[in-house]
């Protein structure tokens, strides 16, 4: 079983990174070839991502990378803000990781900023993912990291697939570093805030850029 996690994992950094798209089928003998993993073990695989809504099983055609709907930006949306709203309440108590976070944020904008002034959108998507994983890691729960990266690159998938990916991306380089900088300096209610903020722009933004079939694909 560790060892289709771990091919989980890694087929959900891959999503994660942009390298397999939203509606990519995932043939099974080419993967398992190239990652060197046994068929068994891959299909175990495919019965994680499966749970954790990252590909989809459609009889007789094989495995897909999911494809969005609205209700998984609500879903999405609703999970993302309640955990990592909560993640900043407990960084005050926890100092010594909120120091280690704070390096991981500065390190994923610096990264994000980067990435945005030579028009890399798809780093630029890896860095921000990055950065509010170091969000979530504020809580100091493993688990909850662990799982908060399983729906970012949920989330990775409906960015991937939505209209100009400049537009989407390069607004939230500058609201990431107001985040950043309102925790460096201890105001913890007012970065509380200015995440709230962050959700509610791009949730809408999202939302407004579906396809007229309710799907990204």
């Amino acid at each position: 079983m560790t060892a289709s996690l771990d091919l989980a994992a890694q087929i959900t950094a891959k999503i994660d990174r942009g390298e397999l798209t939203p509606g990519a089928r995932l043939p099974e003998v080419a993967l398992a070839e190239e990652l060197g993993v046994s068929r068994n073990t891959l299909r175990e695989a495919f019965r994680v991502l499966m749970q954790d809504g990252l590909v989809d099983h459609i009889p007789n055609r094989g495995v897909f990378v999911h494809t969005f709907s609205r209700d998984d930006v609500t879903d999405l949306y609703a999970y993302r803000e309640f955990v990592e709203l909560s993640a900043i309440r407990f960084a005050a108590k926890n100092p010594l990781i909120l120091a280690d976070s704070l390096v991981a944020m500065r390190d994923a904008y610096d990264r994000g900023f980067a990435a945005n002034e030579v028009g890399d959108w798809q780093e630029v998507g890896s860095a921000n993912s990055a950065f509010h994983l170091a969000i979530v890691d504020l809580a100091g729960v493993a688990r909850l990291s662990a799982d908060a990266r399983k729906v970012l690159a949920l989330a990775r998938i409906g960015f991937m697939a939505t209209y100009n990916p400049e537009t989407f991306h390069s607004p939230y380089v500058a609201m990431n570093l107001e985040i950043l900088e309102l925790l460096n300096d201890g105001k913890f209610e007012e970065a509380e805030a200015s995440l709230h903020t962050y959700f509610e722009h791009s949730r809408t933004d999202l939302l407004a850029h579906l396809p007229e079939n309710d799907k990204v694909s």
